[in-house]
């Protein structure tokens, strides 16, 4: 009896010791089939902040100037194309005025230069001035006044022909007249030369004086004189009418030369004063500054009228409205090659309560091709950006998000076991340990 008391007693001894060791085997199985089969999903974690797809917009003028007009205010709505801002354009306005009466006046020249070279009986004005002087009394008085001297010069050069051209049938004229002369001397000079011979004859027989013989000759030579007198005249008429149709020749070459000569000199003119005319147009364009997105004025530098805004200098902001929204964080470099584009990452926004505002799920769709460097702190990092996924932003219950606002971006990297995790550390260490040594 109490052989068995002992073996009992031994038995209350030793049974929770077994049964604790075998719990601790099995434990120990339990866990390490789990650091082996388990999953855990590692994290990048990263801070960011919300961004607008497209970011904020400076308004800014190229000329600057004097502020004629504001019509928006830090916080007003604007949509696309909407004036803010008008600046005194006067100063313009004298100078295009200027600009286009001279261009218009070398135009309506022109046309004229253009009608003289041509041989035309109307100006031939371009279409843009036509329509100009549609427009404008001024630029009409201008064409009308180009082809009242186009006309006059038209005139002049008709009357000079038409004088050029008298003088010839004058000179005609006398040439018939002097050929008729010409013809009845020719026929006396024969009939002397007759009378001649006859008196010769009779001389020779003494039938009559020598001083009828000599009368004779006197006559032919005059004769002979008068015919070569006029037949010198003829030809000088003649030539007096080739260097008359000449010079009428001339009238028009000449108006033709001078046309042609100042139409070159009119070009470059021209091409100076567009080239003014279109530039002043441009800097008028600019005197109505215009939103170029829709969204909210924000730190406008404008406070009053006829402000001086200098060239190029920010002169207020739009925050886009209505554009998808992204979320712009920084990976430090160690974390960098976890990180790819593609990767799901969840999104909480810091400035909710963390109690009511679920994570928002979102997707890496941007990493910056290159290390970056903050400015302020001298920290390295990479740029990342996010963009929620699609359905994911009703999660929040229509809070209002804004730029600006802080996120924390918890970037999933591949799943890993426990062992894996507790494993890692040491295998690092060893790893250093073993190239150090």
């Amino acid at each position: 009896m109490n052989q068995k008391l002992k073996q009992s007693t031994e038995w209350k001894a030793t049974g929770p010791i077994l049964i604790g060791v075998i719990a601790l085997f099995i434990l120990v199985g339990v866990l390490g089939v789990w650091s082996v089969q388990a999953r855990i999903s590692g994290a990048v974690i990263a801070s960011g902040m919300i961004q607008v797809e497209s970011k904020r917009q400076v308004l800014e003028h190229l000329q600057g100037g004097v502020v004629e007009d504001l019509l928006v205010k830090d916080g007003d709505i604007v949509s696309a194309g909407d004036v803010v801002l008008r600046f005194d354009d006067k100063k313009l306005q004298s100078e295009l005025a200027i600009i286009e009466g001279q261009l218009f006046e070398l135009l309506a020249r022109k046309s004229r230069l253009q009608a003289e070279r041509d041989g035309l009986s109307i100006l031939p004005a371009p279409e843009f001035l036509l329509a100009e002087a549609a427009k404008d009394l001024a630029v009409q008085a201008l064409i009308d006044g180009q082809q009242r001297l186009f006309e006059a010069r038209a005139d002049t050069l008709t009357q000079s022909s038409e004088q050029i051209g008298e003088q010839i049938k004058q000179s005609i004229n006398q040439i018939t007249g002097a050929k008729a002369q010409l013809s009845a001397l020719q026929t006396q000079n024969v009939l002397i030369n007759s009378e001649l011979e006859a008196a010769e004859s009779l001389f020779e027989k003494g039938l009559s004086p020598a001083s009828r013989v000599s009368e004779l000759k006197r006559e032919q030579a005059r004769l002979a004189g008068e015919i070569g007198k006029l037949t010198a005249s003829v030809a000088q008429l003649r030539g007096k009418i080739a260097a008359l149709k000449i010079e009428q020749i001339a009238l028009t070459t000449r108006l033709r030369e001078e046309a042609i000569s100042s139409l070159r000199d009119l070009q470059f003119q021209e091409v100076d004063l567009v080239q003014r005319r279109l530039s002043t147009l441009e800097t008028l364009s600019r005197t109505e500054l215009r939103a170029p997105v829709s969204g909210v004025i924000y730190d406008s530098q404008v406070f009053a009228l006829q402000s001086v805004i200098s060239p190029a200098e920010p002169i207020m902001y739009i925050i886009p409205q209505d554009q998808p929204m992204i979320v712009s964080a920084r990976v430090e470099p160690i974390d960098i090659d976890q990180t790819y584009i593609g990767q799901n990452a969840s999104l909480r926004f810091a400035a909710f309560d963390q109690r009511m505002t679920p994570e928002v799920l979102g997707q890496v769709t941007k990493i910056s091709a290159d290390v970056l460097t903050d400015q302020t702190s001298g920290i390295a990092y990479y740029e990342i950006e996010i963009i929620p996924k699609e359905g994911e932003m009703h999660k929040l219950n229509g809070q209002i998000l804004l730029p600006g606002m802080p996120v924390e971006a918890f970037i999933k990297t591949e799943d890993r076991s426990p062992l894996n995790y507790l494993a890692k550390p040491l295998t690092d260490y060893f790893t250093r340990a073993f190239r150090g040594s």
